[in-house]
């Protein structure tokens, strides 16, 4: 009789599937207390941001800067975070572990700012626009981190994406060859768990906020640090050729 076996590196190990399903929890608790706390502002991502400032220019404008300015930092980390990785391939030193660590450390900044400075005065007051700043430097890390050195997982912030691949991956396996629905079948199950644990940290953390406050930002922060912590202490792999 067969007998499972444990992977030995581990459940939180960056290699496993459970790690993008975290990861995509985490985003999306995070942008729903954000809209919830920060005046309708997206910080995971560009397109809800761009949508939401269509809105705020003619229905609320006095919200529209932050918008801008979400805009602004998401951009500029980003360009930051793409030259951090290259500079840490290139020099053999740092590690996943320390981005995803890093990545807790502004969350944790952002939950403290945030919480201690609740209710929060107005959308340009100083410690929403802090706080602003620094979740929405967590999430481009988090966005470069998957697309640079995660990237054999699906995507935890572009749930669009993800669903189209899961859909494609249904029809494939109705009509395919065996082979083909084998492949078919992984990619359903590969964006699939992304969709539902995006969908659980949303859901979760609409109700977390809603009695607790900011301080419900110590979940996605105490599981991004757990993953951190469960990866190796070694430098990231040089790009191929």
């Amino acid at each position: 009789m067969a007998t499972m076996r444990l992977d030995p590196r581990g459940f939180f190990h960056h290699s496993q599937p459970s790690t993008a399903a975290i990861l995509a929890f985490c985003a999306c608790f995070i942008d729903v207390v954000c809209i919830v706390g920060l005046f309708h502002t997206f910080t995971a991502f560009i397109t809800g941001t761009l949508v939401v400032l269509s809105t705020d220019l003619f229905q609320t404008p006095e919200s529209a800067p932050l918008k801008l300015i979400v805009l602004g930092d998401f951009f500029l980390s980003t360009l930051g975070w793409y030259a951090l990785v290259i500079r840490m391939r290139r020099s053999g030193r740092g590690s996943l572990r320390m981005l995803l660590l890093l990545e807790a450390g502004l969350l944790t900044s952002f939950m403290l700012i945030a919480a201690l400075s609740a209710p929060l005065a107005g959308p340009l007051a100083i410690a929403t626009v802090a706080a602003v700043t620094l979740s929405t430097f967590a999430m481009s890390l988090q966005n470069v981190v998957m697309s640079e050195i995660l990237n054999f997982h699906a995507p935890t912030t572009i749930m669009t994406g993800n669903t189209i691949r899961l859909v494609s991956g249904l029809v494939d396996g109705w009509r395919a060859s065996e082979e083909v629905a084998d492949n078919a079948r992984h990619r359903v199950r590969r964006h699939g768990r992304v969709i539902i644990a995006f969908t659980a940290g949303g859901l979760i953390g609409g109700y977390c906020m809603s009695q607790i406050g900011f301080w419900s930002l110590g979940v996605p922060v105490g599981l991004i640090t757990l993953v951190g912590l469960a990866q190796p202490q070694e430098p990231l792999k040089a790009e191929k050729a």
